[in-house]
């Protein structure tokens, strides 16, 4: 019985719910170097990012961003010729996910009836963003 109403009453999901820790954020799917010039490089990016997540999950926006920018700047150390179409889709990939949420945090660090007790992480995540679009040219 308690088991049934716990059930009908749960509105919250658990963490592997939300997200699938096995998937990699970046799934290698076409190479012309089937991916090995760059295997180290995807799971360092791919760890960042399951971080990422999770820190965001549990609202440390600080380490999220750190995470992100981590990643950003491993896609740098991809500079052989073959593989700057991925670093450049890695870095796109890593840029729409901070400019997410950077919109996140503006819209939770204005308005009328906020608290403005996530202002110092928009402020830092807009810094960040700034820096890694600067970079990203």
């Amino acid at each position: 019985m308690k088991n049934k109403q716990k059930k009908l009453f749960s509105i919250s999901k658990k963490e592997s719910e939300y997200f699938n820790d096995k998937q990699d954020y970046i799934e290698l799917v076409d190479c012309p170097k089937s991916g090995i010039r760059c295997v180290e490089h995807r799971k360092v990016i791919n760890e960042n990012m399951l971080s990422h997540r999770r820190h965001l999950i549990n609202k440390n926006y600080f380490q999220s961003i750190e995470k992100l920018r981590a990643a950003f700047y491993k896609t740098n150390d991809l500079r052989k010729a073959q593989c700057e179409n991925c670093a450049k889709l890695f870095r796109s990939a890593i840029l729409h996910s901070m400019e997410n949420m950077h919109h996140d945090l503006r819209r939770m660090s204005s308005g009328i009836f906020t608290r403005k007790r996530h202002k110092p992480s928009f402020e830092f995540a807009s810094k960040v963003l700034e820096e890694l679009k600067r970079d990203a040219q």
